[in-house]
């Protein structure tokens, strides 16, 4: 009763903004100069004549139409801005009473020529909460990627492949502002080459609802949008390529060729190679590939585990950068964007890759607990993966009128994987007496699918700001799969003598599940700067999964025999519900957003097999959210924001079934898991200098988490019995999932960019901070992994001519680790890098490039104290009189020193892993370049503000 009277009181509150009348009004239409289409969410600011302060900002809505309120007549400057357009700027005279501007976007072209002097020297600049670089300030030689232009840009930076822009990682790349190849942003920046873009855009994209509504519903994706240049962004372009190389019969092929024709976009991207090289993300909805790709290695150790996430989102996201090893890869993909008459927009693509992956590793692990101390584990792994993806996704964007439009969103991904791997490894003492010894070979053949489908239903009242939207999502999973063991484990006492485990099963695996999910806002304008929001968002969700192990029958050699102890089945069905309240203010240079919302989640598990078990968990929860942003100037902002969330369990954690893939690190899950409840907050600030074309960027961000979902471990330091006849051998592991309380984590990212324009040069450094604590379970004694980070980086790249470009950098890591159950007080240790990039082309034809990495390794253990060098080279020539054909020799490693060392730190024990890796090469390759681009729009004149217009009255 008492949460109902805080909600309503809430509601109240918003109602003492039902007043505000305007004597003064602006409003307008937005349309596409070259298809006559409205434009919805293009801005547009009133500023004032002195100092172009901000007056008044509105966004235009679904019809395209903008509207600016409570104004006083007067002399100001409008400017609208869009994205995928040139800015418009007016100077206008404001009469009393209601008035009319309507206004015509046309394409981002270039502008006069002086004008075009002065904006070279503009390197990035704020407009709104988009932060935009011009393309035309970095300068790339003309066979440079998007890669290779964006690491010159200050804050962007890409850290173990993964692109982070200041200090968030890109999770959706757009070109003109539709997607490409779905969240791959590996395939876009990788494939299309840096000549065709004019900017790049860097913002947090709203979900399509929120777009609509202007209210966050927390599920913000940073994205990076390509601005293509004009004349580029019409005809055929792209390149073909073939190569081959010594020794070992070594080869590469490929092809990206894009189609663009006014809205109709076709890319094609395709790769054959074994050399290593992949352009692209996987989808790994198996789990398989990704960090949980070596489970049958005894490196899971007892660590503080459990994936972060945030609940009431749908949008989770499986794709995984390149994993460990030489790989075979075999790749296609087909990304499509059109629109269908006047008013339907379409984007889609389809991706297929292939891959085979040979991988070797060496662990050297020390046990650091108390218990433990001066054990070391030593380990051979290698494994042999064949995995197939396919990923399809469509965007459906249709306007069914003027005030109703439907976005629909389907998905399908499917996922193949065949693996064999073994592992041979022994654990001794302080005294080399040993413990245990293993000899462990596995196979597992499996496969899976993932389907989605939303719709969205907008809908939008005469009265603005009134709307209504109604998003509908179901879900679909199944994946199945089969596995054997064979394995032969020697466990020793403290007489040296040895005692036999053998192991010789197959098991079969099912796990599916369905869900539907909704989430229903009505927004209603309660004052002249303020707009409410109501929501409901249910969603019901069923998961079953099915696991049974046979033991091999020594009489008949047939897998016959079941084993209960490692078989289970178990379904999972989970209810919530979840309503709640918004309000958004606007005016002037602020704009701020509050809500809470009452969540109640059921959990209802069901054990059918081997014994029947049924548990009810009920969680009611209050989810506050608020957002603050603050323009100081058109140039500088604050973003501030915090939001709390919920996360279930997954079927995987909820299912209480041994996993003996490992015998001597066994795992289970634990069906009395509950709800995780976590606290979010973030901020973020921009300053840019347009006359001293600096850049600067604060991002700060931390968590805070309530029944935190890590692991207990038990350790047998003597031969023990755990979790109701669990037996383990002396020096065996067992892990299962639990919850604890004492989870946060805070991280800061800071970054400053500036020209050096005597040298020619540009100058980006950064430096980053995160603190961690993650609590676990070892021995039933709590444990806290706390994980200090310190990192920093300086670039210096090129800005002398598209003939000669390079990019030099140093990035320095700090790592300390501290466990309050280890004996030792602190882990430390560092790794720096130091690379450079170097392209020459002479007289137009001859190619020279460079690249030179080095990894400094320092505080690690024996033997993998480090320096690798990695250093490539090529030479190559152009032909044919457009220069397209380019004839190129090539050298890989050519010191002959790459290596692969990581290390791992858990609440346990340190290890370092060496992995196998391709050694010096050579490889002769043709390139086909196509460049067939149209010819670019006749340049118009800038929009420079002017006076004498005046709107019309109305």
């Amino acid at each position: 009763m008492q949460r109902h009277s805080i909600l309503v009181l809430f509601i109240s509150i918003f109602c003492c903004f039902l007043a505000g009348f305007s004597q003064t009004q602006l409003s307008g239409k937005i349309t596409d100069k070259q298809s006559g289409e409205l434009l919805m969410d293009v801005r547009v600011a009133l500023l004032s004549v002195p100092d172009s302060s901000v007056v008044k900002v509105a966004m235009s809505n679904e019809d395209g139409v903008y509207t600016l309120t409570d104004l006083t007549p007067g002399i100001y400057i409008l400017k609208v801005t869009s994205l995928e357009y040139s800015d418009q700027v007016k100077r206008i005279d404001l009469p009393s009473g209601n008035a009319v501007m309507d206004f015509v976007m046309r394409t981002d072209t270039k502008l006069l020529e002086e004008v075009t002097v002065e904006a070279k020297a503009i390197r990035v600049e704020q407009k709104g909460d988009t932060t935009q670089y011009n393309a035309d300030a970095y300068k790339t030689n003309p066979d440079a990627t998007v890669q290779d232009l964006i690491t010159k840009m200050p804050g962007i930076t890409i850290e173990n492949g993964v692109v982070k822009a200041q200090g968030e990682q890109i999770t959706k790349v757009m070109i003109d502002g539709q997607e490409f190849f779905g969240d791959d942003a590996n395939t876009a920046l990788k494939n299309l080459p840096a000549e065709i873009v004019s900017k790049i855009q860097v913002y947090d994209q709203a979900s399509d609802q929120a777009k609509f509504t202007g209210i966050s519903d927390g599920n913000e994706a940073k994205a990076l949008n390509i601005v293509t240049k004009p004349g580029k962004n019409q005809g055929q372009f792209g390149k073909i390529y073939a190569g081959y190389g010594y020794p070992n019969n070594l080869y590469m092929a490929g092809a990206n060729v894009n189609f663009f024709n006014g809205s109709r976009r076709i890319s094609l991207v395709g790769m054959s190679n074994n050399v290593n090289q992949q352009n692209f993300s996987t989808d790994d909805i198996l789990g398989v590939t990704g960090s949980s790709g070596n489970q049958g290695r005894s490196g899971g150790g007892p660590g503080p585990g459990g994936r972060g996430g945030f609940g009431g989102g749908d949008n989770e996201n499986y794709l995984v950068s390149q994993q460990n090893g030489v790989s075979t890869t075999h790749a296609i993909g087909l990304n499509y964007t059109d629109k269908w008459g006047k008013n339907t927009k379409v984007t889609g693509s389809y991706f297929f890759n292939g891959s085979r992956t040979d991988n070797s590793q060496i662990t050297s692990r020390n046990y650091v607990l108390s218990a433990t101390a001066g054990q070391h584990y030593a380990e051979d792994f290698s494994a042999i993966m064949k995995n197939a993806n396919h990923r399809l996704n469509f965007k459906f964007d249709i306007a069914l009128d003027s005030m109703n439009s439907l976005v629909i969103t389907p998905k399908l991904s499917y996922q193949g994987n065949d693996r064999t791997q073994g592992t041979n490894g022994t654990t001794v003492d302080a005294s080399q007496a040993l413990i245990n010894s293993i000899d462990n070979n596995t196979f597992s053949n499996n496969k899976g699918i993932n389907a989605s489908n939303s719709i969205l239903w907008r809908h939008r009242f005469v009265k603005p700001k009134r709307t209504f939207s109604a998003n509908l999502t179901g879900t679909y999973t199944n994946r199945k799969g089969n596995s054997g063991q064979e394995s032969y484990s020697h466990y020793y006492d403290e007489l040296g003598q040895d005692s036999l485990a053998a192991i010789n099963q197959k098991a079969d695996n099912r796990t599916n599940g369905y869900g539907i999910s909704g989430r229903f806002s009505y927004t209603e304008p309660l004052s002249k700067n303020w707009v409410g929001e109501v929501l409901y968002a249910p969603s019901y969700t069923v998961d079953n999964a099915d696991k049974r192990t046979y033991a091999r029958d020594s009489l008949t050699g047939a897998y016959s025999m079941m084993d209960t102890s490692l078989s289970n089945v178990f379904d999972n069905q989970t209810i919530v519900q979840e309503g709640g309240v918004n309000a958004r203010y606007q005016k002037n240079k602020t704009n701020f957003q509050i809500g809470v919302s009452y969540q109640n989640s059921l959990l209802l598990n069901v054990q059918d097999f081997p014994i029947d078990r049924d548990v009810r968990l009920a969680f009611n929860s209050i989810l506050p959210n608020a957002r603050f942003r603050y323009e100081f100037t058109k140039s500088k902002n604050l973003m501030l924001a915090y939001r709390a969330g919920t996360r279930n369990p997954t079927i995987d954690q909820l299912q209480n079934v041994i996993d003996n893939s490992n015998p001597l690190s066994l795992s289970s899950g634990n069906p009395d898991l509950k709800q995780q409840y976590n606290h979010r907050v973030f901020g973020r600030f921009n300053a840019t200098n347009l006359q001293k074309a600096t850049n600067f960027n604060v991002f700060f961000g931390g968590e805070m988490n309530s029944n935190y979902i890590t692991t207990s471990s038990v350790i047998a330091t003597s031969d023990t019995v755990v979790d109701g006849g669990i037996t383990l051998q002396r020096g065996a592991q067992y892990r299962k999932p639990i919850n604890l309380n004492g989870s946060w984590n805070a991280r800061t990212t800071i970054s400053y960019g500036l020209p050096l324009t005597k040298l020619k040069l540009n100058l980006n450094f950064y430096v980053g901070g995160a603190y961690t604590v993650l609590p676990g379970l070892i021995n039933n004694v709590v444990n806290e992994s706390k994980t200090t980070n310190t990192n920093g980086g300086l670039i210096i790249s090129s800005n002398i001519s598209e003939t000669m470009d390079f990019t030099v950098g140093y990035t320095i890591n700090y790592n300390s680790v501290v466990n309050t159950r280890q004996n030792v007080s602190r882990n430390e240790y560092f790794i720096h890098n130091i690379n450079a990039r170097f392209n020459w082309i002479i007289k137009g034809r001859l190619v020279i490039n460079s690249n030179y990495s080095m990894n400094a390794y320092a505080g690690l253990g024996s033997g993998y104290n480090q320096t690798i060098m990695l250093w490539n080279g090529g030479i190559g020539y152009k032909l044919l009189k457009n220069k397209q054909l380019e004839l190129r020799v090539s050298v890989f490693d050519i010191l002959n020193n790459n290596n692969s060392i990581t290390r791992n730190v858990t609440a346990s024990y340190i290890e370092d892993v060496e992995s196998n890796v391709l050694n010096r090469y050579y490889m002769f390759t043709v390139t086909y370049n196509i460049r067939n681009f149209g010819k670019a729009p006749a340049t118009t004149k800038a929009q420079q503000p002017e006076t004498g217009d005046k709107p019309q009255p109305h």
